[in-house]
């Protein structure tokens, strides 16, 4: 599926690929094409000083040739900036012949480095399963952990999945959160898909448990090996979770302990809203475990989750 700027363009799902990416167009209303999303994300790369990255000089300027030159080195040696300029070179055939799979391969060696931009291409890639195959579920944790940093776009497309049930549990609630955050954030489309929803949600349903309603644990996602964006002396690190449809309005209770020989000591604590959470941890190697606890005002037992772990190198 293909997105621009939140827009829902799945009306083609089974229509024929693109070969090159469409050039980004400025949303006006809901648009019913479908150009590539993993293009349209590229274009924020222009926006982040330009002057601090020679690679990103280049780019803007068009000599594609040379952000080649001076990002491969970089990005091979760990750079995930470069890596995520080397996917956009891929991605859009400019310096290099089209390649999706190479595209996806450059775009995970950034996301893995906790770079925004490229967990939210990804998550795309992984969605529309180009460049690899497809996986709502994989998407979803990608958008979660973009999503996690505010970034507007993924808290878009992550709504879109709770409302669908691909790759997530279906949950209007959880949906409409995301929708609410992303159009918090600035992205107008967000708004119109949350009224949109709410006139959803007022239609008659079933109810899970109006008696004695049970609340359903969360479950978490994530790799046991953390991502360590950030710099000084911390990390942010993305935690996720899938969260399923309840019967009555939730949040959810975050916890996060170190794990050492003098035993677990908490260093976070957080309610959310939404199914996802920036944590800063200090920057040094560690273990840590963490779960999710469902509460609700109305209900007297809340719903942890199982533990989960991950650990910062």
């Amino acid at each position: 599926m293909w997105r621009l700027l939140g827009v829902d363009a799945r009306l083609r799902r089974a229509g024929p690929s693109l070969g090159r990416p469409a050039t980004l167009i400025t949303l006006l209303g809901v648009l019913t094409f479908d150009p590539a999303y993993a293009y349209a994300v590229s274009q924020d790369a222009t926006e982040e000083g330009v002057s601090s990255d020679p690679g990103q000089s280049a780019y803007a300027d068009g000599r594609f040739i040379d952000a080649l030159r001076i990002w491969r080195p970089r990005a091979e040696q760990g750079d995930a900036r470069a890596a995520f300029g080397l996917g956009l070179l891929y991605d859009l055939g400019e310096g290099v012949g089209q390649d999706a799979a190479a595209a996806y391969g450059w775009y995970r060696r950034a996301a893995e480095a906790g770079y925004v931009l490229a967990e939210f291409n990804i998550a795309v890639l992984c969605d529309s399963g180009t460049g690899t195959a497809r996986n709502p579920t994989e998407a979803a944790l990608w958008y979660a952990r973009a999503a996690a940093h505010g970034y507007a776009r993924a808290e878009y497309d992550l709504a879109q999945l709770y409302q669908s049930g691909e790759g997530v549990p279906r949950n209007l609630d959880m949906a409409a959160s995301w929708y609410a955050a992303a159009a918090g954030h600035g992205l107008p489309a967000a708004a119109l898909k949350l009224a949109s929803l709410r006139e959803e949600r007022r239609q008659p349903t079933v109810s899970l448990a109006a008696a004695n309603p049970t609340l359903a644990p969360a479950v978490p996602t994530g790799p046991p090996i953390a991502s360590a964006s950030g710099t000084g002396k911390s990390v942010q690190i993305e935690l996720s979770w899938a969260a399923p449809a309840q019967p009555v309005p939730v949040e959810f209770f975050v916890q996060v302990l170190a794990l050492d020989t003098d035993g677990a000591h908490r260093v976070f604590t957080s309610f959310s809203k939404q199914s996802a959470v920036l944590v800063s941890l200090p920057r040094v190697p560690a273990d840590y475990a963490w779960r999710i606890y469902t509460v609700a005002a109305s209900v007297p037992d809340y719903a942890p989750s199982a533990w989960s772990y991950f650990s910062t190198r």
